[in-house]
C-alpha cells in the first residue's frame, strides 16, 4: 500500500498516521480525542476523550482520562507531543483545543483534519494559537 492513496470517495487517506509520529522518536504522547485508543501505541501513551464509553475501551490499551479537550488536566510541557487526529473539526473551539494541546507538549501538536460535511468550510485560525 502506498503512503497515500485515494479512498472510495476520492479523498487522500493515510492508513497508519501513528507511524509518522513514531518516526519522530517520541515516547511520552498525549492522544487528545483518543476514541478507542487505536493510536495509543507509544511507550508512554496517555489518552483523553470526553466519551466515557470510549475511555473504557481505550483503557485496555493504556492510561486514559475522561476529560474536555478545551481544558486539559495536565501541566505544561508534560508530554513530548500531543496528537489531535480527527478532533479539531468536532470541538466547539478548535483554536482553544490546539492551544491547550500545544501547552502540555514540548513540540507543536501533530494533527489532521477530516471534514465529513459536504461543502463545509472550516479553517483553523492562527489567532491565539502562537505561544
Amino acid at each position: 500500500m502506498s503512503y497515500r492513496e485515494l479512498d472510495k470517495r476520492g479523498m487522500w487517506v493515510r492508513h497508519e498516521p501513528a507511524e509518522d509520529v513514531r518516526r519522530l522518536g517520541v515516547e511520552k504522547v498525549l492522544d487528545v480525542g483518543c476514541g478507542n485508543g487505536r493510536h495509543m501505541i507509544f511507550p508512554m501513551s496517555v489518552g483523553l476523550d470526553n466519551d466515557p464509553r470510549a475511555v473504557a475501551v481505550a483503557r485496555h490499551r493504556g492510561p486514559c482520562v475522561l476529560g474536555d479537550a478545551h481544558h486539559l488536566p495536565f501541566r505544561s510541557d508534560f508530554f513530548e507531543i500531543s496528537l489531535l487526529w480527527n478532533v479539531l473539526n468536532f470541538v466547539e473551539d478548535p483554536n482553544q483545543v490546539y492551544a491547550e494541546a500545544n501547552q502540555v507538549a514540548r513540540q507543536d501538536p501533530f494533527y489532521s483534519l477530516v471534514n465529513y460535511a459536504k461543502n463545509a468550510k472550516w479553517i483553523l485560525s492562527l489567532k491565539g494559537v502562537e505561544g
